[in-house]
């Protein structure tokens, strides 16, 4: 294991070896408010597959900002030069994958850099809306930036009135408390424009997506076939894929091992997830089946590659 520091490397993160032979070395990024130990947790599970991995910090990890503002794709950048220079290991290929956020970040990243050539966005989304703080307040900036610009984004115009906006959730009955971020991303940005797309088509690999049949976290539902007409419609030349689960919640590709922490059962950390996620509640058997599925679906397409 080796700690990657921003005074050295320029980026946080944490790289685990792997004990068999490869030249395939995967970044990998955690979802919103997602803690360290998590995404690191998950990174040894996946190095344990047979992949060298780097958990790698975006934001929220100290010392960076836990604002979803101006999050920088040029750590992803960093991350992959590293990699790639890295002299205890032979690293050939370097794919990326992100959960929630982080899968959003992955196809944001792969989008930009061409040295990412496979890629797997679990419950992701494809286009950019502004950064705001404490997830109410606007910045007038993106959430993400490269070489200290913003990345193309739409402006949330939804949270200038938030009173009225909060209106229009509680007369919608599509929405619930769980699905105000479903309704946010679905409603509030009907008049976006493509300049806030990610460039999906540019990603120079593999593209494996993964979703749950209905997200109440945000639309990754809607947002993944929208991806696959737009690579269909581009003539995209690598292998690309998507997966839906029916009965599932916008938490997949976690294996076992990784829905326990701190002492606590799995059990446990998906009530939690229960009161944020509908399926989780309503289908807590066929949610955890789809979290092990999906997850050996993610191992199995970065063996493919």
């Amino acid at each position: 294991m080796y700690k990657c520091t921003l005074e050295k490397e320029g980026f946080l993160g944490t790289l685990y070896e792997s004990n068999i032979p490869t030249d395939k070395a995967v970044i990998l990024v955690g979802g919103s408010g997602e803690k360290r130990d998590f995404v690191e947790l998950r990174a040894k599970a996946l190095c344990s597959e047979g992949f060298h991995v780097l958990a790698l910090g975006y934001y929220l990890w100290k010392p960076l900002s836990a604002q979803t503002v101006s999050i920088p794709v040029d750590y992803a950048e960093k991350a992959v030069g590293f990699l790639k220079n890295y002299e205890r290991l032979d690293i050939r290929r370097i794919g990326m994958t992100g959960l929630s956020l982080g899968a959003a970040y992955t196809l944001l990243c792969a989008s930009y850099l061409p040295d990412i050539s496979c890629v797997v966005s679990v419950s992701g989304f494809d286009f950019v809306v502004e950064g705001c703080k404490n997830m109410l307040f606007r910045q007038h900036k993106s959430y993400f930036s490269y070489h200290g610009e913003d990345v193309p984004y739409e402006p949330a115009e939804a949270l200038s009135h938030l009173h009225r906006t909060l209106r229009e959730l509680k007369k919608d009955t599509r929405y619930d408390f769980r699905s105000m971020n479903r309704f946010y991303y679905n409603e509030c940005f009907t008049n976006r424009t493509d300049a806030s797309r990610i460039k999906v088509e540019n990603i120079r690999g593999d593209v494996l997506l993964l979703a749950p049949a209905y997200d109440d976290t945000w639309p990754s539902d809607l947002a993944f076939p929208r991806i696959m007409n737009m690579l269909e419609e581009k003539k995209f030349p690598y292998r690309h894929e998507c997966v839906i689960y029916e009965r599932a919640s916008h938490y997949l590709a976690v294996p076992p091992e990784c829905m326990q922490l701190n002492g606590k059962s799995e059990e446990a950390l998906q009530k939690t997830l229960a009161k944020f996620m509908t399926m989780e509640a309503k289908y807590p058997a066929e949610c955890r089946k789809a979290h092990q599925e999906s997850w050996g679906k993610l191992v199995s397409f970065f063996r493919e590659w």
